[in-house]
C-alpha cells in the first residue's frame, strides 16, 4: 500500500494529475462571477453579446450573483456561436457584489477576449521540467486550479508553453463603476487620464460600468523562480497515528495501514493530496487525506506511521511540519 501512495506522490509530482470526474467539463469554458462583475463586463471580456450568454445560461435578465458559474462558450454540441448582436439592443447591465473566482477557459484567448480587453489572468511560458504540481507550489496555490484554468491539459507540459495562471498573477486593471471617469480613475492612481486613455488603446473619453482597465506602470506579479515555493498554507504540531489503530476503519470508509501515507485533516474532501515538509533536516513528501481529525487540540494533522518516517518525526516528540494544499478532490 505504501508503494502505491508513493506512486501517486510521483504521478503527482510529474504532472500526471487526477482524471476529472463528477461531470467536470473540459470543453465548455466558464467564469465565476467576481467582484465588480455584471453580465456586460463578461461579455465584453469574452467577446460576445449580452444576449448571447444569456442565452448560453438560460438566464431570463441580466441579474448575476456572487459565485454564480456561467459559460462563456457555447455548450457541448450546441450550434449557438457569439452573436452579431450590437450591445444597445441588449438589456441594461445591472452591478453585483464581489465573490471569489475560479475559471476553465480555453487555451486561445485570442479569439475570446474582446479586442483591447486586457486579458483577466496571469500568463506563464512554461519552463522544462514545470508540472502543475511544481507551479502551484512556487504561486501558492492548488494543481487543480492550474488544471482547471488550462483546460484540464493531463499531457506534458511542453516547453513555451503559455499557461493561465490564477487572476492575481494577472497585471492589476480597473472595473469601472457607475458615474467614474478616465480623470477620477487616474487620480486614484497617480497617472493622468491621457495615460488611461493611451495604455488602453481608448479613442474616447467614455466609460461604460463593468468595462476593464489597464492601470499605467503596473506590472504583474513575478512568478516565482523554479525551486522556490511560496509560503506554506499551514504549519503547526503532528500527531502520529496509534499503533492501536492499524485495520480500524478511517472517515473514507478505507482501513488504517500504517505504511500508507495518509493523514486525517478537519475539513479538506477525502483523497486531497497534501504536501508536507519538515526542517532540520529538511523533508517533504506527499499525502492523502483519509480521515478527519485530529481530536487533540491545538494538532495540525494525524499522520500515518508511513508519514513520520518519510519525514524523519519522532513518534514520541512533539514535531512541527508545514502543510501545502497539492490539489482538492472532487466532493
Amino acid at each position: 500500500m505504501r508503494t502505491v501512495a508513493l506512486a501517486l506522490g510521483l504521478a503527482l509530482a510529474c504532472g500526471l494529475v487526477p482524471p476529472a470526474t463528477h461531470g467536470q467539463a473540459a470543453s465548455d469554458s466558464t467564469y465565476t462571477v467576481e467582484s465588480g462583475d455584471t453580465l456586460y463586463s463578461i461579455a465584453r471580456e469574452v467577446g460576445v453579446s449580452v444576449r448571447t450568454l444569456m442565452k448560453w445560461n438560460d438566464l431570463e435578465n441580466t441579474t448575476i450573483k456572487v459565485g454564480q458559474t456561467l459559460r462563456v462558450r457555447p455548450p457541448t454540441g450546441s450550434d449557438s456561436e457569439p452573436s452579431n448582436e450590437k450591445e444597445e439592443d441588449a438589456p441594461p447591465p445591472q452591478q453585483e457584489p464581489p465573490a471569489p473566482q475560479t475559471q476553465d477557459t480555453t487555451e486561445s484567448d485570442t479569439a475570446t477576449v474582446a479586442p483591447n480587453a486586457p486579458p483577466p489572468y496571469g500568463r506563464h511560458s512554461a519552463e522544462t521540467g514545470d508540472t502543475f504540481v511544481t507551479l502551484a507550489l512556487r504561486l501558492g496555490t492548488t494543481a487543480n486550479t492550474l488544471f482547471t484554468l488550462n483546460d484540464s491539459t493531463t499531457a506534458p507540459l511542453a516547453s513555451g508553453r503559455t499557461l493561465r495562471l490564477p487572476r492575481e498573477f494577472a497585471p492589476p486593471t480597473h472595473v469601472v463603476q457607475p458615474g467614474e471617469t478616465l480623470f477620477s480613475i487616474g487620480g486614484e492612481y497617480g497617472v493622468s487620464a491621457r495615460a488611461m486613455k493611451a495604455e488602453n488603446d481608448l479613442d474616447t473619453n467614455t466609460l461604460e460600468p463593468g468595462q476593464r482597465l489597464r492601470i499605467p506602470g503596473r506590472d504583474a506579479p513575478e512568478v516565482p523562480p523554479a525551486g522556490e515555493w511560496a509560503a506554506p498554507d499551514s504549519t503547526g504540531r503532528v500527531a502520529v497515528y496509534p499503533s492501536a489503530f492499524a485495520g480500524r476503519l478511517t472517515a473514507s470508509g478505507t482501513a488504517y495501514d500504517p505504511d500508507d501515507l495518509v493523514v486525517s485533516h478537519p475539513s479538506l474532501p477525502f483523497d486531497s493530496v497534501v504536501l508536507l515538509s519538515s526542517d532540520a533536516p529538511a523533508h517533504h513528501t506527499f499525502a492523502r487525506v483519509v480521515d478527519r481529525g485530529p481530536v487533540e487540540e491545538g494538532v495540525l494533522l494525524d499522520v500515518s506511521d508511513a508519514v513520520a518516517q518519510t519525514l524523519g518525526l519522532d513518534p514520541d516528540a512533539p514535531s512541527t511540519v508545514a502543510l501545502r494544499v497539492v490539489w482538492v478532490a472532487n466532493d
